[in-house]
């Protein structure tokens, strides 16, 4: 009953009061003001303005998703408001300046400085982000830096005697149990996503030793997973992307041509989840991608137009320069 609300339009009030609509929204302007300024009197709730790591390596991941699949804005379009990929980079790029120790490894938080160290959450959800992040704009410093990262989630977090990523570091905090989270929930679990980062990662890169490490989180958990997959969504997820079909996808091309921008809207044109994209950009003399794929090196154009390159486990049908060929590799 003491809250303040309007319960009909400015157009509804006007007639029944018969006052012109707006010498009502003046009215209610200088309303405003007044309650503003009485309530400037009092002290200010605090408010939560932490920025943590967790929360923004989901966020990017989706705004990266956003620009492949709906597109960057058309000529003319302010780029801050429909540039998802904009947004993503800037949120990636201040938590890889700001929100990393001396020795490159992720901090949990950041408010005024930097804190605490980074759990399995903050590793798994951010590598996620930037594996999306890469897929969008094609950037290696994003797809370099997801490794860096998982490097130091194996040295710190992976259990080397029964398998799958305990929540805490090795050197944090020191706890009664070192527990190990796989319940996907509200937000999905860090191994259910640590699982999926490390087959995409080997697929994008070819180092079989991620895989092989999936392969281990799936097994250490397979018992309470079997009892009730409903409650592990992700996992699941993961698990059709491991037992497949899924794919590695090469393009070949100059970024900026038309011909390469059509093979890349075309795939991102239907749902495919279990794959991954890379791009090697052809005018480079060494294309920065052949330092972490190495199995990109000796792809080349055809006729110097873009080319795609579709493989399944590192084995890849002949090339094509037909977006609609490429996507029939694909499957249905």
């Amino acid at each position: 009953m003491n809250i303040l609300a309007m319960r009909s339009s400015l157009e509804d009030a006007a007639s029944v009061y018969g006052i012109p609509e707006k010498e009502i929204r003046e009215r209610l302007s200088g309303i405003r003001a007044k309650l503003f300024a009485a309530r400037e009197k009092r002290v200010r709730p605090y408010k939560d303005d932490k920025i943590l790591t967790d929360w923004n390596g989901l966020m990017i991941a989706a705004f990266a998703k956003a620009a492949q699949v709906l597109g960057q804005p058309a000529p003319g379009q302010t780029p801050g408001d429909q540039d998802y990929s904009l947004a993503a980079r800037r949120a990636a790029d201040f938590i890889l300046a700001k929100m990393r120790g001396p020795d490159g490894r992720l901090l949990h938080r950041y408010r005024d400085g930097p804190g605490i160290q980074a759990n399995l959450d903050d590793y798994s959800f951010m590598i996620w982000g930037l594996i999306e992040l890469y897929e969008a704009v094609f950037d290696t410093q994003y797809l370099q830096a997801a490794l860096d990262l998982i490097r130091a989630m194996i040295d710190h977090f992976w259990d080397n005697e029964s398998g799958g990523f305990y929540f805490t570091p090795d050197d944090g905090e020191r706890l009664l149990v070192r527990h190990k989270e796989i319940y996907d929930g509200a937000v999905p679990s860090g191994n259910s996503v640590a699982m999926l980062n490390l087959l995409r990662l080997s697929r994008l890169t070819g180092n079989h030793e991620y895989e092989e490490l999936a392969d281990k989180i799936g097994r250490a958990f397979s018992v309470p997973v079997s009892r009730q997959p409903a409650a592990y969504a992700m996992l699941m997820a993961t698990l059709d992307f491991g037992i497949g079909p899924a794919y590695e996808v090469v393009v070949v091309g100059d970024p900026d041509a038309q011909d390469t921008l059509e093979m890349l809207k075309a795939l991102r044109s239907r749902f495919m989840p279990n794959k991954v994209v890379i791009l090697v950009d052809s005018g480079e003399e060494t294309p920065a991608i052949i330092r972490l794929a190495g199995f990109t090196k000796n792809l080349s154009t055809t006729k110097g137009a873009a080319t795609a390159y579709v493989c399944a486990n590192h084995a890849c049908d002949l090339p094509t320069t037909d977006a609609a060929r490429m996507l029939d590799l694909l499957g249905p």
